[in-house]
């Protein structure tokens, strides 16, 4: 029997769709200031990255990614297995009370499920069952084509809310002169990325960031999302990174963590920008707003990168894996890279969260020959893998 074949038209059109609704269930909890502390749970000893210092999560993100997988699974039933993401879908209470978050098509029910999470302030319970079960976020349809693949061929990935730290401290951070944040809720950002199963490589990417910017005279929040389509014959991105880059230097960002030997050989020949989210730093470079983001370091997992790494795909650049790129000796040029991409799968059950992380670090690009030289840098500087 044949394998049911879905337009990737539709299929992206109901990931913005859901990453808008995302976006609005992370705009809500942040609203609520003086319950936002009651949701925050640290990550129990078994979810825990031990490579990360102190790693929450909150309701805010199971909600979301419960949220997202319900609405994909609604409309396209044989994806329902093929979706994952970063959180498991149980929260504690205030109360100690084990709660598992699971939707079905009754927002009462989900109103009742939340409550128990809020220990009967239904207000907010409403607010946000109503956001989770919304038809009124639809937007207009970005992209029409005719292009199907098998449904039964993808995977799709999410990390249901980047940049959980800067989440719970809420602070509004200005621009610098670069147009970018360094740290704060502008870095917090929604990904949802698609991949061939077989290949692994992505094939679809959105990124939301619920925090975009502030209205001045409402005093809310206005989301802004990305999207790209790289499915050969189709390569197509969201007109919002249609940027065109002012710099006249080469700028590289990174975490505040990178070792300083590492620094200092970069910031001979580049500027150096640090930002928080793993997922605003790739976003940094798709927009040209940086030329790289380098991760020596293998904190990030696949939730972080799938979805941005079709937004980069579809612009020419990737992601490479790091200690690859710098210990091969045969890149010299754009298909070389092609050949170093990190490769997406899906997890299994009992498999540790280990399995799943990009533990050579990475390399974010546009241009390939931005990652060539600076490969070159650290080669004339010395530099070696750490792994």
């Amino acid at each position: 029997m044949a394998s049911e074949s879905i337009l990737l038209s539709d299929l992206l059109q109901c990931l913005i769709e859901c990453s808008q609704k995302a976006a609005r269930i992370a705009q809500i909890f942040r609203d609520e200031n003086d319950l936002f502390q009651l949701l925050v749970e640290e990550k129990s000893p078994v979810e825990k990255d031990k490579r990360v210092f102190r790693d929450f999560k909150t309701l805010a993100d199971v909600l979301v990614q419960e949220t997202i997988k319900k609405d994909v699974g609604q409309k396209f039933p044989t994806l329902t297995s093929n979706i994952q993401g970063e959180e498991q879908n149980s929260f504690q209470n205030s109360l100690g009370e084990s709660i598992l978050v699971e939707l079905s098509d009754s927002e009462e029910d989900t109103v009742a499920l939340l409550s128990q999470v809020f220990d009967g302030k239904d207000h907010i319970a409403r607010s946000l069952a109503s956001a989770a079960h919304s038809k009124d976020l639809a937007c207009e349809k970005q992209y029409s084509s005719p292009c199907r693949i098998p449904a039964d061929s993808i995977g799709i990935w999410i990390d249901p809310i980047d940049a959980t730290a800067e989440f719970i401290q809420g602070k509004n951070e200005e621009t610098d002169d670069l147009g970018i944040q360094h740290y704060g809720l502008q870095c917090v950002c929604v990904l949802i990325g698609a991949y061939e199963l077989q290949s692994g490589k992505p094939i679809l990417g959105v990124v939301n960031q619920p925090f975009y910017k502030k209205e001045t005279e409402s005093s809310r929040w206005e989301s802004r999302f990305y999207w790209s389509l790289n499915y050969d014959p189709e390569f197509v991105t969201s007109d919002t990174l249609q940027n065109e880059s002012q710099r006249e230097e080469k700028v590289i960002v990174l975490s505040c963590t990178e070792s300083k030997e590492l620094q200092d050989m970069i910031s001979t020949k580049y500027k150096i920008v640090h930002a928080s989210g793993a997922g605003y730093k790739s976003l940094l470079v798709s927009c040209k707003k940086v030329d790289l983001y380098v991760l020596s370091q293998g904190t990030t997992h696949f939730w972080d990168t799938c979805g941005p790494h079709a937004l980069l795909l579809t612009q020419g650049g990737g992601i490479v894996k790091f200690n690859e790129v710098l210990n091969a000796t045969d890149v010299k040029n754009y298909k070389d890279l092609l050949d170093k991409q990190i490769k997406y799968s899906l997890k299994g059950e009992n498999v540790p969260t280990g399995s799943f992380r990009n533990a050579d670090g990475f390399i974010a690009y546009r241009d390939a020959e931005d990652v060539i030289e600076l490969i070159e840098l650290l080669h004339e500087r010395g530099y070696k893998s750490r792994k």
